[in-house]
């Protein structure tokens, strides 16, 4: 095992653990659990077993591993913004609202 191994493994068993714990700290749905938990074992497979990607990528036309990896790290990455910036304009939105009715309320109590 090379250096960059057994420091990528102890991240990513730190990673699982910081994912156990919000999971049980209900900070975390099951399907974020789920998530978090497949990368990162798909992360160690692929940092001990390279040549599994390889193989993975040729049969999808693929040429090299590596380049699987980087198109599906920029899909993830490019997901996960998506999916932020829907959040936030979620949470902005309610927000608006909340503060919408909050001025509602006082404006009435102000005038009775």
């Amino acid at each position: 095992m090379i250096i960059f191994q057994f420091l990528f493994l102890l991240f990513s068993l730190f990673a699982i653990g910081a994912v156990i714990q919000r999971k049980k700290d209900s900070a975390m749905s099951s399907i974020g659990t789920a998530f978090w938990m497949v990368f990162w074992i798909l992360a160690d497979v692929v940092v001990f077993l390279p040549q599994s990607v390889t193989v993975f990528a040729n049969h999808l036309g693929i040429g090299r591993g590596t380049d699987l990896v980087t198109y599906v790290s920029f899909a993830l990455i490019f997901f996960v913004l998506f999916r932020l910036h829907v959040k936030l304009h979620e949470i902005e939105r309610d927000i608006t609202t909340i503060v919408r009715k909050d001025a509602l309320k006082q404006t009435i109590s102000n005038k009775q």
